[in-house]
């Protein structure tokens, strides 16, 4: 037990100055900058452990991470995302893993392979895999996210585990992320014709704090686009609130747009499905126009390009 595993946010060289704040973490804390993305640098978590023999050599690896969707569709999204990783690490083991227990258990019943981070990371040591880059899939850190580098930092051992493990971040973290989604946003998501029409995107949500940065997504759309707004599935902004917002301004016309990885069950039955809780159901029976959207952020190269530019860096972050 007397190995000291460090949780660290790696920064750019150059800008090592501005991120040192000053204060020691304690373990299993975040780092403000690294949480936040203040400076509009990228960062990713970097977890070793110091005052050891010196750490097995063995195969490089990545983990792309997911919440999940048992949904055919959503299967052909991960696959257009793993291709291109696989064109751009053809030395690298490419695997998957799920974050979501139900899914991985749906999934299974199909009749397909489904592991938590845990037992893909696992799988790769006795594979003979030492050094993993994980990349979170996730649209903004999370609950999710967090547990991915929970498992992911509980895998390191000199001897039993990885040597090494870095945790690229989600698609939402720092500022610079923000303006990227917001840009992707606006030129692919926004199909209005007038000012007649309106978009309201819908993220999964989460009870963490990093819900704030859905908030700020929309702020940025708003200051070029206004008739724009962000709702969550899990937010008190029900779809009656935001219809209202748009049919107080003269706006007839709404497109529905998931802002979620893949579309899954929550696209097809929470925002489209055929019951009155769907949010299509809700604004339609307010006597709004709308047109659903079926598309999740990994068909847009925007995003893809985001999540590729994370990955990067956890990849070279990992040590030789």
């Amino acid at each position: 037990m007397g190995d000291a595993m460090h949780h660290h946010c790696s920064i750019e060289p150059g800008h090592a100055e501005n991120s040192h704040d000053g204060h020691e973490h304690a373990h299993g804390e975040e780092c403000g900058h690294c949480h936040h993305g203040h400076h509009g640098h990228e960062h990713h978590h970097h977890h070793h452990h110091q005052g050891v023999p010196g750490p097995r050599t063995g195969a490089r690896g990545i983990l792309l991470t997911a919440f999940g969707c048992a949904h055919e569709q959503a299967h052909e999204y991960y696959g257009l995302f793993e291709r291109e990783v696989r064109e751009k690490y053809p030395d690298m083991d490419v695997r998957w893993a799920f974050t979501a227990n139900r899914i991985r258990g749906k999934i299974r019943s199909r009749g397909m392979d489904a592991l938590s981070v845990g037992e893909a990371l696992s799988r790769m040591v006795d594979d003979g895999v030492s050094h993993v880059a994980v990349q979170s899939l996730h649209t903004l850190p999370g609950v999710e996210y967090d547990w991915t580098v929970q498992q992911a930092e509980a895998m390191l051992h000199p001897r039993k585990g990885l040597a090494d493990v870095t945790v690229g971040a989600p698609l939402l973290r720092s500022v610079d992320d923000m303006k990227r989604a917001a840009e992707v946003v606006a030129v692919e998501l926004m199909p209005m014709e007038n000012d007649n029409d309106g978009v309201i995107l819908v993220g999964h949500g989460t009870y963490h704090e990093g819900h704030a940065l859905y908030l700020a997504l929309e702020g940025l759309l708003l200051r070029s686009h206004s008739n724009v707004a962000m709702g969550t599935l899990m937010s008190s902004r029900a779809p009656a609130e935001l219809g209202q917002r748009f049919w107080d301004k003269g706006v007839k016309r709404i497109f529905l747009v998931p802002f979620m990885c893949v579309p899954g069950h929550h696209v097809h039955v929470d925002l489209f499905g055929d019951n009155e809780h769907s949010w299509l159901h809700g604004l339609s029976s307010m006597g709004l126009d709308v047109v659903p959207v079926h598309t999740g952020s990994l068909a847009h190269a925007g995003f893809r390009g985001i999540w590729h530019d994370h990955l990067a860096e956890a990849v070279a972050g990992l040590s030789e």
